[in-house]
């Protein structure tokens, strides 16, 4: 658009006839030119921030985190409850606790650069089950444990600890 405009601006301030004591002239119309072609650059600069905004528009979309959330009347943001009464290592194991929004806001954090399609909770307080998977790649969720008891979200490496509460959470 800007370069067309620079162009059209040329031609135009270029072919201005005037009529002088020698005959026709042309006579090249810098204030012309000028005018015509701020206009066409303002229009190309508008042009170029729409295609940013919807270049925008549509990485918000693919990033966009979804989140199964049960209808609650506090801040309580999913629940569930896995009873089993065994331990994992030294980490005590109780019945029931809920994912709150701050447990939330830093799982988000955490996983980022992920699409987030789930978060419950696990048996063991402080540890949530994350179902998440990659923007750009296969439909392949995975299942991660996550550790919210701290101030930071941190994904638990520890198999033992991973197997057991990933086989309490499909098992419950």
């Amino acid at each position: 658009m800007i370069i067309l405009g620079c162009i059209t601006s040329y031609i135009n301030a270029e072919s201005i006839h005037h009529v002088g004591p020698y005959g026709e002239e042309t006579i090249f119309e810098w204030r012309f030119f000028f005018s015509s072609i701020t206009q066409y650059i303002f229009h190309g600069f508008i042009l170029i921030g729409f295609s940013e905004l919807l270049k925008l528009l549509e990485g918000l979309n693919h990033r966009k985190i979804q989140v199964n959330i049960p209808e609650s009347t506090n801040d309580e943001i999913s629940s569930t409850s896995v009873p089993f009464s065994n331990s994992v290592g030294d980490i005590p194991i109780h019945e029931s606790w809920t994912v709150d929004l701050k447990d939330q806001e830093k799982v988000n954090e955490l996983f980022s650069d992920q699409a987030i399609l789930e978060i419950s909770a696990s048996g063991c307080k402080g540890y949530c089950i994350v179902k998440v998977q990659d923007f750009d790649g296969p439909l392949q969720p995975e299942l991660k444990v996550v550790d919210v008891r701290g101030d930071v979200a941190e994904e638990i490496r520890n198999t033992e600890v991973v197997n057991k509460l990933l086989a309490s959470f499909r098992n419950p």
